[in-house]
């Protein structure tokens, strides 16, 4: 009896089984796992291709809320929008992927048109602990000219940000900024003109203010695309996180650390108030590290214009 008992036990255990790295019910014959969307990407700005780990049919195609009338079969699909999106814009497309034996699986993807005269920029000056009367403030310097469509700042890698600012459909030349306001509505919007340069402000509508004086910005070339530029902040007397604070921001410097965008110790933001910001030094200088920065008094700091070297002194 208890032989029978174990034997029983036995086969309940390996009812499910692995085949071709996917499970099977033993009993049933039947495959019980989901669908696995591999890889998406946009295409040309006006379709979605996808690639599945085994041959589906997509069902409840969605583009930004309104269903498109396809009927797909196979692994590797071409879905068209049957518009084409702005580069800068930003979508949400959804799809559901069924197998032959039943199981299905949904992924909504967001997404932006993608931008091909992104221009080289930098990370110019930055207000991590502002004040309703001087906000919280990120300001994006570009050294060439192109359209800042489609490009990214956010305060963390993507998944762990708390908030991305994905920048609109604007057209820049080389020593034009833009000036975000991260989570305080401008009270004016109106381009800065600065002896031919311009100055471009921007509503970031984040819901929570920067991180305070331990973190990091990133900017990217679009959303989820490659790293641009980065600077790290601690005050170094953090013993949280290996010294950086907190894991997100830890996470977030070691990217830049071994992507190449930063190398060695993090901006010193002890002295940064909200009356003092991070500014970069005139001129532009990029050597991915903390001498490329001073801190600076709010009064003498130039968002929206060109850095002037005024540092502050205790």
């Amino acid at each position: 009896m208890r032989l029978l008992i174990i034997a029983i036990f036995s086969a309940l255990l390996t009812s499910c089984i692995a085949q071709a790295g996917r499970i099977y019910d033993a009993f049933l014959g039947k495959d019980k796992e989901m669908p696995k969307l591999l890889k998406y990407e946009m295409v040309n700005n006006n379709a979605m291709r996808l690639v599945y780990d085994e041959d589906v049919t997509l069902t409840n195609i969605i583009f930004n809320g309104l269903p498109l009338d396809y009927s797909m079969h196979g692994t590797i699909f071409i879905v068209p929008f049957g518009t084409t999106i702005k580069r800068g814009e930003s979508i949400i497309f959804s799809v559901t992927a069924e197998d032959a034996a039943g199981n299905s699986s949904k992924a909504s993807i967001a997404a932006t048109g993608k931008n091909t005269e992104i221009p080289e920029a930098l990370i110019n000056e930055v207000s991590i602990k502002g004040t309703k009367e001087a906000p919280d403030r990120v300001e994006i310097l570009f050294l060439e000219s192109g359209s800042m469509a489609g490009m990214a700042v956010t305060d963390g890698l993507w998944g762990e940000e708390n908030h991305a600012v994905i920048l609109p459909d604007i057209t820049v030349k080389q020593g034009d900024v833009a000036v975000i306001y991260w989570d305080n509505e401008p009270e004016n919007t109106d381009t800065i003109d600065n002896f031919g340069k311009k100055g471009y402000i921007i509503s970031g509508k984040s819901e929570k203010t920067l991180s305070g004086t331990n973190g990091t910005i990133l900017l990217w070339n679009e959303r989820n695309g490659e790293i641009a530029d980065g600077i790290i902040y601690t005050t170094g007397e953090s013993d949280l996180a290996d010294g950086y604070g907190n894991n997100r921001t830890k996470n977030a410097a070691q990217y830049l650390l071994r992507k190449g965008e930063w190398e060695g110790e993090p901006i010193s933001s002890a002295l940064v108030t909200a009356s003092r910001v991070i500014a970069r030094l005139p001129g532009g200088p990029d050597n991915n590290s903390a001498a490329d920065f001073f801190i600076t008094a709010a009064r003498a700091s130039t968002f929206g214009k060109e850095n002037n070297f005024i540092p502050y002194e205790e």
